[in-house]
């Protein structure tokens, strides 16, 4: 036997102390309007379902977290876009106030900036390559096409099997450019301080 309650103002169930439990049995429940849900909620199906029997005409559809008192963050599926996406500022109908972004994920169209072998580098806040610096990992091989700069280094500790480069004050050898080994330390040589050690030597 179908009951209807009608009212215009709000409807409250209080059980015995203020404690009450609602059973429903084999139906289904139908909010048509906003739910506020308050308490600890102890049984839920695997999935939670967001603008169910979309037909399509809803194109963004998620979750809102409620930061503060009158903020929110958003994280919705934007269909349009194909991707799951988040803000940290919308409004209690989940629209942006902060722009949402994409989460980066395997069914993004996201893409390595640069060409093939390039080494990613931050450029403005987006990954980026450049085909001048590059990593051939077939042949284990860093390549710079440019000019690259030594800051002021003191002496890097010995690695086994290895030749560090680093900058310091320039020496005897008139390059400030040095070298580190488990078998020798030096400065490299520039062409004037070479020519004058072959005439003093």
């Amino acid at each position: 036997m179908s009951t209807y309650k009608n009212t215009s103002g709000d409807l409250t169930l209080t059980g015995d102390a203020g404690f009450a439990t609602l059973t429903i049995n084999y139906a289904n429940t139908i909010f048509n309007g906003s739910l506020t849900y308050t308490g600890n909620l102890t049984t839920v199906d695997d999935f939670i379902v967001v603008a169910a029997n979309n037909t399509g005409t809803v194109t963004e559809m998620g979750l809102l977290g409620q930061t503060g008192p009158t903020t929110f963050a958003g994280l919705r599926f934007n269909s349009v876009a194909n991707a799951w996406q988040i803000s940290t500022s919308v409004t209690s109908a989940g629209a942006p106030i902060v722009s949402y972004s994409n989460i980066a994920t395997s069914a993004t169209t996201a893409v390595p900036g640069g060409p093939d072998t390039a080494i990613q580098f931050n450029q403005g806040n987006a990954f980026s390559g450049t085909a001048n610096l590059r990593f051939d990992y077939g042949n284990n091989r860093l390549t710079l096409s440019g000019v690259q700069y030594l800051g002021y280094q003191s002496v890097p500790p010995n690695v086994a099997n290895t030749v560090a480069i680093f900058s310091n004050a320039i020496g005897s050898g008139g390059t400030g450019l040095y070298f580190t080994s488990s078998s020798a330390n030096d400065e490299l040589v520039s062409k004037s301080a070479a020519i004058v050690f072959s005439i003093i030597f």
